[in-house]
Protein backbone atom coordinates (compact mmCIF):
# COMPACT_ATOMS: atom_id res chain seq x y z
CA UNK A 1 0.00 0.00 0.00
CA UNK A 2 1.64 3.36 -0.87
CA UNK A 3 0.76 6.57 0.47
CA UNK A 4 1.29 9.28 -1.67
CA UNK A 5 2.14 12.58 -0.94
CA UNK A 6 -0.31 15.04 -2.12
CA UNK A 7 0.09 17.43 -0.22
CA UNK A 8 -2.82 18.80 1.61
CA UNK A 9 -5.50 15.75 0.96
CA UNK A 10 -5.22 11.56 0.90
CA UNK A 11 -4.59 9.50 -1.43
CA UNK A 12 -3.58 5.61 -1.54
CA UNK A 13 -2.81 2.87 -4.15
CA UNK A 14 -3.05 -0.61 -3.20
CA UNK A 15 -1.05 -3.19 -5.48
CA UNK A 16 -1.55 -6.81 -4.62
CA UNK A 17 -3.00 -10.21 -5.97
CA UNK A 18 -6.32 -9.06 -6.58
CA UNK A 19 -5.44 -6.07 -8.78
CA UNK A 20 -4.94 -2.41 -7.38
CA UNK A 21 -7.55 -0.41 -5.52
CA UNK A 22 -7.28 3.16 -5.04
CA UNK A 23 -8.47 5.24 -1.93
CA UNK A 24 -8.89 8.71 -2.39
CA UNK A 25 -6.90 10.99 -5.14
CA UNK A 26 -6.28 14.21 -3.95
CA UNK A 27 -7.39 17.31 -4.91
CA UNK A 28 -5.14 16.72 -8.14
CA UNK A 29 -5.01 14.45 -10.75
CA UNK A 30 -1.51 14.44 -11.78
CA UNK A 31 0.54 13.31 -8.32
CA UNK A 32 -2.05 10.02 -8.64
CA UNK A 33 -1.75 9.73 -12.33
CA UNK A 34 1.91 10.37 -12.74
CA UNK A 35 2.09 7.83 -10.36
CA UNK A 36 -0.12 4.93 -11.72
CA UNK A 37 1.89 5.12 -15.23
CA UNK A 38 5.05 5.34 -13.33
CA UNK A 39 4.49 1.83 -12.04
CA UNK A 40 2.37 0.90 -15.30
CA UNK A 41 -0.76 0.44 -14.33
CA UNK A 42 -3.79 0.44 -16.81
CA UNK A 43 -6.44 -1.59 -14.94
CA UNK A 44 -7.93 -0.63 -11.15
CA UNK A 45 -10.42 -3.16 -9.81
CA UNK A 46 -12.06 -0.53 -7.78
CA UNK A 47 -12.02 3.34 -6.61
CA UNK A 48 -12.83 4.21 -2.88
CA UNK A 49 -13.65 7.91 -2.18
CA UNK A 50 -14.30 8.08 1.30
CA UNK A 51 -16.38 11.45 0.94
CA UNK A 52 -17.30 14.40 -0.98
CA UNK A 53 -14.36 16.81 0.15
CA UNK A 54 -11.66 17.97 -2.83
CA UNK A 55 -8.54 17.56 -1.60
CA UNK A 56 -9.93 13.45 -1.48
CA UNK A 57 -12.19 13.39 -4.90
CA UNK A 58 -10.54 15.89 -6.86
CA UNK A 59 -8.14 13.85 -8.80
CA UNK A 60 -11.00 11.42 -9.10
CA UNK A 61 -11.87 13.35 -12.43
CA UNK A 62 -8.48 12.85 -14.16
CA UNK A 63 -8.12 9.03 -14.06
CA UNK A 64 -11.99 8.73 -15.32
CA UNK A 65 -12.20 10.80 -17.91
CA UNK A 66 -8.44 9.35 -18.72
CA UNK A 67 -8.95 6.99 -21.65
CA UNK A 68 -5.62 5.29 -20.46
CA UNK A 69 -7.20 3.90 -17.31
CA UNK A 70 -9.85 1.37 -16.86
CA UNK A 71 -11.38 1.46 -13.71
CA UNK A 72 -13.91 -1.39 -13.17
CA UNK A 73 -15.54 0.12 -10.27
CA UNK A 74 -16.42 3.00 -8.24
CA UNK A 75 -17.67 3.36 -4.46
CA UNK A 76 -18.71 6.67 -3.16
CA UNK A 77 -21.75 7.58 -0.74
CA UNK A 78 -23.82 10.37 -2.49
CA UNK A 79 -23.64 13.83 -1.26
CA UNK A 80 -26.31 16.38 -1.90
CA UNK A 81 -24.31 19.17 -2.00
CA UNK A 82 -23.50 20.57 -5.50
CA UNK A 83 -20.69 21.42 -5.00
CA UNK A 84 -18.14 21.99 -8.29
CA UNK A 85 -15.98 19.18 -7.66
CA UNK A 86 -18.65 16.87 -6.97
CA UNK A 87 -20.95 17.81 -9.92
CA UNK A 88 -17.47 17.54 -11.91
CA UNK A 89 -17.25 13.69 -10.17
CA UNK A 90 -20.82 12.90 -11.41
CA UNK A 91 -20.41 13.92 -14.92
CA UNK A 92 -16.72 11.71 -14.55
CA UNK A 93 -18.35 9.04 -13.52
CA UNK A 94 -20.99 9.23 -16.62
CA UNK A 95 -18.82 8.65 -19.00
CA UNK A 96 -16.42 6.47 -17.88
CA UNK A 97 -19.17 4.32 -17.59
CA UNK A 98 -20.52 4.86 -20.95
CA UNK A 99 -16.70 4.64 -22.47
CA UNK A 100 -15.43 1.81 -20.04
CA UNK A 101 -18.74 0.33 -18.50
CA UNK A 102 -17.19 1.26 -14.57
CA UNK A 103 -19.77 0.26 -12.44
CA UNK A 104 -21.30 3.51 -10.11
CA UNK A 105 -21.67 1.32 -6.21
CA UNK A 106 -23.54 4.80 -4.84
CA UNK A 107 -23.01 2.64 -0.89
CA UNK A 108 -19.65 3.08 0.74
CA UNK A 109 -20.57 1.49 4.02
CA UNK A 110 -19.87 -1.33 6.69
CA UNK A 111 -22.13 -3.88 4.92
CA UNK A 112 -19.97 -2.98 1.63
CA UNK A 113 -18.17 -6.48 0.45
CA UNK A 114 -15.15 -6.62 -2.39
CA UNK A 115 -14.92 -10.03 -3.18
CA UNK A 116 -11.06 -10.56 -4.34
CA UNK A 117 -7.98 -11.86 -4.18
CA UNK A 118 -5.37 -10.47 -1.89
CA UNK A 119 -5.28 -8.56 1.32
CA UNK A 120 -8.83 -8.06 2.87
CA UNK A 121 -10.58 -4.64 2.44
CA UNK A 122 -13.01 -3.69 5.14
CA UNK A 123 -15.28 -0.32 5.55
CA UNK A 124 -15.37 0.51 9.69
CA UNK A 125 -17.77 3.72 8.77
CA UNK A 126 -20.26 4.46 7.93
CA UNK A 127 -22.82 2.30 9.21
CA UNK A 128 -25.70 1.71 6.62
CA UNK A 129 -28.03 4.07 8.04
CA UNK A 130 -26.17 6.73 8.44
CA UNK A 131 -24.89 6.90 4.84
CA UNK A 132 -28.78 6.22 4.15
CA UNK A 133 -29.52 9.94 6.06
CA UNK A 134 -26.28 11.71 4.02
CA UNK A 135 -24.96 14.68 4.49
CA UNK A 136 -27.51 17.79 5.59
CA UNK A 137 -29.46 15.46 8.22
CA UNK A 138 -30.00 15.45 11.68
CA UNK A 139 -29.17 12.03 13.25
CA UNK A 140 -30.44 11.01 16.81
CA UNK A 141 -27.55 13.35 18.48
CA UNK A 142 -29.16 16.56 16.95
CA UNK A 143 -26.51 17.80 15.05
CA UNK A 144 -26.38 18.27 11.04
CA UNK A 145 -24.47 15.58 9.72
CA UNK A 146 -21.62 16.82 7.05
CA UNK A 147 -19.51 14.97 4.10
CA UNK A 148 -16.95 14.21 7.38
CA UNK A 149 -20.04 12.41 9.50
CA UNK A 150 -20.28 10.37 6.35
CA UNK A 151 -16.55 9.70 5.36
CA UNK A 152 -15.68 6.05 5.01
CA UNK A 153 -13.00 4.07 7.33
CA UNK A 154 -11.11 1.20 5.58
CA UNK A 155 -9.03 -1.13 6.83
CA UNK A 156 -7.03 -2.56 4.84
CA UNK A 157 -4.93 -5.82 5.94
CA UNK A 158 -3.24 -9.26 5.64
CA UNK A 159 -3.22 -10.65 8.85
CA UNK A 160 -3.26 -8.85 12.70
CA UNK A 161 0.38 -7.41 11.74
CA UNK A 162 -0.11 -5.92 8.75
CA UNK A 163 -2.69 -3.93 8.22
CA UNK A 164 -3.21 0.25 7.89
CA UNK A 165 -6.47 2.05 8.86
CA UNK A 166 -7.41 4.77 6.22
CA UNK A 167 -9.27 7.18 8.79
CA UNK A 168 -10.61 9.44 5.83
CA UNK A 169 -11.76 12.80 7.84
CA UNK A 170 -14.11 10.63 10.36
CA UNK A 171 -15.03 12.52 13.46
CA UNK A 172 -16.22 11.97 16.82
CA UNK A 173 -19.83 10.46 16.14
CA UNK A 174 -17.44 7.58 14.06
CA UNK A 175 -15.81 6.64 17.23
CA UNK A 176 -19.16 6.74 19.52
CA UNK A 177 -20.27 4.12 16.97
CA UNK A 178 -17.31 2.55 16.96
CA UNK A 179 -18.19 1.94 20.66
CA UNK A 180 -22.02 0.89 20.33
CA UNK A 181 -21.33 -1.58 17.69
CA UNK A 182 -18.43 -2.65 19.71
CA UNK A 183 -16.31 -1.98 16.91
CA UNK A 184 -12.23 -3.19 17.30
CA UNK A 185 -10.45 -0.91 14.70
CA UNK A 186 -7.13 -1.76 15.43
CA UNK A 187 -3.93 -1.12 12.96
CA UNK A 188 -0.50 -1.43 12.64
CA UNK A 189 -0.36 2.32 11.37
CA UNK A 190 -3.60 4.93 10.81
CA UNK A 191 -3.47 7.36 8.39
CA UNK A 192 -4.99 9.97 10.63
CA UNK A 193 -8.22 11.69 9.99
CA UNK A 194 -8.18 15.73 8.62
CA UNK A 195 -4.08 15.68 8.24
CA UNK A 196 -4.18 16.17 12.18
CA UNK A 197 -6.09 19.62 12.03
CA UNK A 198 -9.46 20.21 13.43
CA UNK A 199 -12.14 17.08 13.66
CA UNK A 200 -15.20 19.26 12.87
CA UNK A 201 -14.55 21.52 16.54
CA UNK A 202 -11.92 24.14 17.82
CA UNK A 203 -12.64 23.29 21.10
CA UNK A 204 -9.30 21.94 22.79
CA UNK A 205 -10.54 19.89 25.14
CA UNK A 206 -12.80 17.81 22.45
CA UNK A 207 -10.03 18.09 19.70
CA UNK A 208 -7.29 16.28 22.24
CA UNK A 209 -10.48 13.81 23.46
CA UNK A 210 -10.77 12.76 19.94
CA UNK A 211 -7.00 12.07 18.73
CA UNK A 212 -6.53 10.67 22.09
CA UNK A 213 -9.68 8.12 21.82
CA UNK A 214 -8.99 7.04 18.46
CA UNK A 215 -5.34 6.21 18.69
CA UNK A 216 -6.18 4.26 22.06
CA UNK A 217 -8.66 2.49 20.18
CA UNK A 218 -6.68 1.56 17.43
CA UNK A 219 -3.21 1.35 19.01
CA UNK A 220 -0.93 2.05 15.96
CA UNK A 221 2.42 1.37 15.80
CA UNK A 222 3.17 4.80 13.50
CA UNK A 223 0.18 6.96 12.09
CA UNK A 224 1.33 9.07 8.77
CA UNK A 225 -0.14 12.77 8.10
CA UNK A 226 -0.68 13.90 4.60
CA UNK A 227 0.24 17.53 4.63
CA UNK A 228 0.80 20.23 2.85
CA UNK A 229 4.16 21.46 4.87
CA UNK A 230 3.64 25.28 4.26
CA UNK A 231 0.27 25.87 4.98
CA UNK A 232 -2.79 24.91 7.64
CA UNK A 233 0.03 24.03 9.82
CA UNK A 234 -1.45 20.67 10.44
CA UNK A 235 -0.28 18.22 12.58
CA UNK A 236 -1.39 20.53 15.59
CA UNK A 237 0.50 20.20 18.52
CA UNK A 238 -2.13 19.10 20.74
CA UNK A 239 -2.71 16.60 18.46
CA UNK A 240 0.67 14.71 18.40
CA UNK A 241 0.84 14.84 22.07
CA UNK A 242 -2.83 13.36 22.92
CA UNK A 243 -1.63 10.33 20.09
CA UNK A 244 1.75 10.07 21.91
CA UNK A 245 -0.45 9.95 25.48
CA UNK A 246 -2.38 7.36 24.15
CA UNK A 247 0.38 5.36 22.43
CA UNK A 248 4.12 6.13 23.88
CA UNK A 249 6.17 5.10 21.41
CA UNK A 250 4.15 5.89 18.25
CA UNK A 251 6.08 6.91 15.03
CA UNK A 252 5.05 9.64 13.04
Amino acid sequence: LVVLDVGHGSAAVLHDKGGTVVFDTGSKGAHIERYLRRTSVQQIQAMLLSHADEDHIGGAVTLLLDPYFRIDEVLVNSDPKDTLVFVQLRYALEEANLRAGTKIDRRLTVSTKLPRKGVTIEVLHPPDSLALSGAGSKPKSGQKNTSNSVSAAVRVSDGSKCSILLGGDIEYDCLDGWKTRKVQPTAVALIFPHHGGLPGTDDESEVKLFAYELAKIVSPEFVVFSIHRTKHETPRDEILSAILKAVPGVRF
